[in-house]
């Protein structure tokens, strides 16, 4: 179960990460197209209600909030922070009942994607936007599963397949930044503690530097996390 506590610790270091959190480049640029697709495309929606689908600790859940009307943080039962609890992976959730359905990190996770993005389509309204953000290349990092990696137009497929238009994509870190993310963690754990101090922000300073090579249209096609804005048709 995921006390009060727990779940505070996880939002602020997923909001506010520091130079020695491993996830740092990863956590600030997802932050970063989430305020972004807030400013864009949610602002501007009057009395909305949104639905955080796997909400988990609703890291986001403070820039979301000041543009919607309702908030409804959806998970499994374990996770005691959440204001509705899923019944065999599905939302109890009137049809139609939603103007936003938002879910960070999330599709990776869950045994059926397809009865995921389903269920998200059959909450919202007609026109109504989905927010979505997942995996393309990453390790392994089961909670409490993890099934699956994405490649751009394979999560587009599924997504449009599911009863949505997709209207934008966006990676969050390319091929070379990925790459020296990955050799971190491939050694992470093998140091001792102190040691960690030290490779930890030599390796996010890497992977800052080395995110430059890549375009947005090259993270758009090979990227360690896709963030995608869909609509209901």
């Amino acid at each position: 179960m995921r006390d009060a506590d727990s779940v505070a610790t996880e939002r602020a270091q997923r909001i506010k990460p520091t130079l020695f959190n491993p996830r740092y480049l990863h956590l600030r640029e997802l932050k970063r197209y989430t305020v972004k697709v807030i400013n864009k495309h949610i602002a501007a929606l009057p009395d909305a209600t949104l639905v955080d689908y796997g909400c988990g600790s609703m890291p986001y859940r403070a820039y979301f909030e000041p543009y919607v009307a309702r908030y409804i943080g959806a998970d499994i039962a374990e996770n005691t922070a959440a204001d509705v609890r899923l019944i065999d992976g599905k939302l109890d959730l009137p049809d139609g009942s939603a103007d936003i359905v938002v879910s960070t990190q999330v599709l990776e996770h869950v045994t059926d994607p397809r009865l995921y993005l389903e269920e998200s389509c059959r909450v919202l309204k007609k026109g109504g936007l989905m927010l979505v953000s997942t995996h393309g290349i990453w390790r392994y990092h089961p909670d409490p599963t993890d099934y699956w990696r994405w490649t751009s137009d394979g999560l587009k497929k599924i997504i449009e397949e599911s009863g949505f238009s997709v209207l934008e994509v966006h990676g969050v870190m390319g091929l070379a930044s990925m790459g020296v993310l990955l050799i971190q963690d491939a050694f992470l754990f093998k140091l001792p503690k102190f040691l960690r101090f030290i490779f930890v922000p030599f390796m996010q300073l890497g992977m800052i530097l080395l995110d430059k090579v890549h375009t947005e249209a090259n993270k758009k096609k090979d990227a360690g996390v896709f963030v995608i804005v869909a609509q209901k048709i």
